[in-house]
Order: structure tokens, then C-alpha cells, then sequence
């Protein structure tokens, strides 16, 4: 969606917050008007650790806390706001580079701001190593009283999906039982509904998914999702058979898939 705004290649998403925000927050409005009951803050990189590579380190508050407002002054009472926390990037490309303690500190000092401006759910997303999803739930466990969700990411390794650190579904909701609600995120959908299985099989607390809009494809200089909205709504009643209690889109996925989405379940 920012894309399609005009974002560039190398800005920065979450300064957006603070120097287009009329934009930031007409894309919340997007989709709560097909009928989102849930909108997610634009700070996916807005960590210490992240924003210091692009020099912005120093606004990690007003970038955080920005976000929050833009989400919320989108929102009516019945709306809510998750505050979106995604990796560091110190567990990228097995670098592993930055203590627990720093990459810890890094993770609370941004969920401290944004539960501070007032979200409803701490959503940790993104996580492609389970070490680094704990080290963020810790952190968002030394911020009560906003409940945790933490999303991982899976991938097809040794006839199973897992984490780049070798944790399967079942694995990895164990490890996070402490969390309010599990899940993935930023998988194919046909990903998502095997995660959902294996998880629902492990676990008994609420899981979320939200896939991509299919695998991406090159196409010139831009990614292509390759799902429009009724194939991925075609997955609604596998999803929905592992009982989520959160479902939603991540890349490629636009007003109109979820709604296309929500049409399905509500049929199903």
C-alpha cells in the first residue's frame, strides 16, 4: 500500500508516520471501512536497532508514538490498534550480531512507547528465528497490562515448515505458551493453513494468521503478489477450521482481499 503511495526503495516506511501522515492514516481508514475490526501501527522497523541504520534512532519515541495516534484518531470506540514489532535484523543472514540484553532493550524501550500511546495488543510479527521471537515477548511481558501476540514465519526445511532456527509450529507455541495468542505471518497461504493445523493440534490458545497475497514475483523493478482476492478468500474455511481468533493479510494484501476474506468466512 505505501508502494502504491509512492514510497521508495531505500525510505524508511515508518517515517511516513511523521511526514506523511494524512497518508498513514487514510490507509487504516482503507480498510477499517470494508470492515476491519483491527488496523496495525506502521512501526514494523521502528526499533532502536533498526532505525539507527537509517540515522533516526533519536525519534524512536515520536516515531512510535505517532503511529499509535495516526491508527487511533482512524479508529471508532469499537476499533483497536496493535502495535506492530517487528525484528531487529540482528539475526539476519546468521549474523546473531548484538547481545540478548541490547537486542531485549531495543525490543521494551519501543514496546514501553507504544503501549504507553495506547494500543490494544502488542503484535510481534515477522520473527523468522524463534530466539529472537522469545527475547521480544520477554520484553513485551516487562510492559503489562497489553496482552502479546507473537506471529512467526515458516519455511519448508526437512519435509516440515520451520523457523530459520529449526523450530517447527508445534515447537514454537510451546516455547511461547506464555504469549496471549501465537501464530504466523508473511507465509503463503497454503503455509498458514498447515501452520494453523500443527498449531491448533499443540496448543489451546487463540492463534492469528495472516498470509501473504501468494509468493511474490519480480516484475520489472516491483514485487507482484500473485493472489488476487477471491483466490486467497478461497482459503477462508481450511483457515477457519483451526478456529483463529485473528485473521488478516500481510504482503500484497489490500482492502479488497481482506474483504473478498471476510465475505468467505461469513458464508462459510
Amino acid at each position: 500500500m505505501l508502494v502504491d503511495k509512492g514510497l521508495g526503495p531505500d525510505e524508511p516506511p515508518e517515517l511516513w508516520n511523521l511526514t506523511r501522515p494524512r497518508v498513514i492514516q487514510g490507509i487504516h481508514r482503507a480498510y477499517l471501512a470494508i470492515g476491519c475490526d483491527l488496523v496495525t501501527t506502521n512501526t514494523f522497523g521502528a526499533n532502536r536497532l533498526r532505525l539507527k541504520e537509517r540515522r533516526l534512532h533519536a525519534e524512536v519515541a515520536t516515531v512510535n508514538r505517532t503511529a499509535v495516534h495516526l491508527a487511533r484518531r482512524a479508529c471508532s470506540p469499537r476499533h483497536f490498534v496493535a502495535g506492530a514489532v517487528g525484528p531487529t535484523g540482528r539475526f539476519d543472514r546468521g549474523r546473531h550480531s548484538g547481545s540478548p540484553a541490547e537486542i531485549r532493550s531495543a525490543f521494551q524501550e519501543q514496546i514501553a512507547h507504544l503501549s504507553e500511546a495506547g494500543i490494544d495488543l502488542i503484535l510481534v510479527e515477522t520473527m523468522t528465528h524463534l530466539a529472537e521471537a522469545r527475547i521480544a515477548l520477554e520484553a513485551a511481558q516487562a510492559c503489562p497490562p497489553v496482552p502479546a501476540a507473537v506471529s512467526l514465519v515458516f519455511f519448508a526445511q526437512r519435509g516440515d515448515f520451520r523457523t530459520l532456527d529449526g523450530a517447527s509450529p508445534a515447537e514454537a507455541v510451546r516455547e511461547l505458551s506464555t504469549a496471549q495468542v501465537v501464530g504466523c505471518n508473511c507465509v503463503d497461504v497454503e503455509v498458514a493453513v498447515e501452520v494453523l493445523r500443527q498449531m491448533r493440534e499443540a496448543t489451546r490458545l487463540p492463534l492469528i494468521a495472516q498470509p501473504n497475497a501468494g509468493l511474490p514475483e519480480r516484475r520489472g523493478k516491483r514485487w507482484v503478489y500473485p493472489f488476487g482476492p477471491e483466490a486467497l478468500a478461497r482459503y477462508m474455511p481450511s483457515m477457519l477450521a483451526s478456529r483463529p481468533a485473528i485473521l488478516g493479510g500481510c504482503c500484497g494484501t489490500t482492502p479488497a482481499h481482506l474483504q473478498a476474506c471476510m465475505q468467505a468466512a461469513r458464508t462459510r
